[in-house]
């Protein structure tokens, strides 16, 4: 390889990894200042319109059932829509793996109980000295400023924890107000965690008050829930912010790498139906972003 080809590939690398300085955001849901000012006015099946127009912001996005899951027994052609992780300069397309049985989430088709109704979207997470943020967009309906079904935010810092997740934040629900409101627990093992039923592989799901102490918060997260404006299948789409004092959690600091920087937040619901991010294992190369538009648009003309 000479030296031009061995510049270019290390170009490519180091854009990939590289991030801005820290990206000022204020949780008031908001998501001007994530950079998604598309994903209220653009066309969700376009690629890029989920994709920040600011660097410094790792994401996953995961609308409707993925494409490729063309042998999941609930498939519906016409409830796919985008699949890819990444950050500004480089994104790349990832398969959701199948639920048991052979289903893919969300389970039941586009509409009704088991479809729209149960479908995250997309999360984003990024930092500045003293938070870590995450976005979530996410189509279950909201009552006084709680979600139906969503369950806990776990948080994978540091090694251990139960099921691989040190601590969760308490974001309550409908029917389901134990603990401290956005407070922020340890979870040191699997029974700090239940199981979501029935799709039981997409554990943990709510911080289990059983064996946590629910006075023992460490410390509270800042939470914004808000109205997207976009209907997605029929169903109003929400986002809820979630900004994580560091000092409470470790001062961690997030890695570059977007797939590595995925793998440090899980959300799903309390039946895990969905689940987000919903891929074990990320690749660790990614690729422009034009290839993955690209192969969106050619998906398209191929359904």
């Amino acid at each position: 390889m000479n030296i031009k080809k061995i510049l270019i590939v290390f170009g490519i690398v180091l854009g990939m990894v590289y991030q801005a300085g820290a990206v000022s955001i204020t949780v008031d849901g908001n998501i001007n200042d994530w950079g998604l000012q598309n994903l209220t006015i653009g066309d969700w099946t376009n690629p890029s319109t989920w994709v920040p127009n600011i660097d410094g912001i790792s994401f996953v996005i995961e609308d409707n059932q993925d494409p490729l899951n063309t042998m999941a027994v609930n498939y519906n052609a016409s409830y796919t829509g985008v699949h890819i992780i990444g950050n500004r300069s480089f994104q790349d397309i990832y398969r959701e793996p199948l639920l048991v049985g052979s289903r893919t989430e969300p389970y039941g088709g586009k509409g009704g109980k088991y479809g729209e109704e149960y479908d995250i979207e997309a999360m984003y997470v990024t930092e500045n000295d003293t938070h870590i943020f995450v976005l979530v967009v996410f189509s279950t309906g909201l009552k006084d400023n709680k979600p139906y079904t969503l369950a806990d935010l776990a948080l994978n810092f540091w090694s251990g924890g139960g099921y691989g997740y040190e601590y969760g934040v308490n974001l309550h629900r409908i029917n389901n107000e134990q603990g401290q409101l956005y407070g922020i627990y340890s979870t040191p093992d699997d029974d700090s965690w239940t199981v979501p039923a029935p799709f039981y592989e997409n554990v943990p799901a709510e911080i289990n008050f059983s064996t946590v102490d629910p006075s023992a918060a460490l410390g509270t997260a800042i939470v914004a829930y808000a109205d997207l404006g976009v209907s997605d299948h029929g169903r109003s789409n929400h986002i809820v912010e979630i900004a994580i004092p560091k000092d409470v959690v470790g001062n961690p600091d997030l890695p570059s790498d977007p797939t590595k920087a995925m793998k440090k937040f899980w959300l799903t619901e309390y039946c895990g139906n969905e689940s987000i991010p919903s891929i074990a294992e990320f690749l660790t190369i990614l690729i422009p972003a034009g290839f993955v538009i690209g192969f969106a648009g050619y998906m398209r003309r191929r359904g």
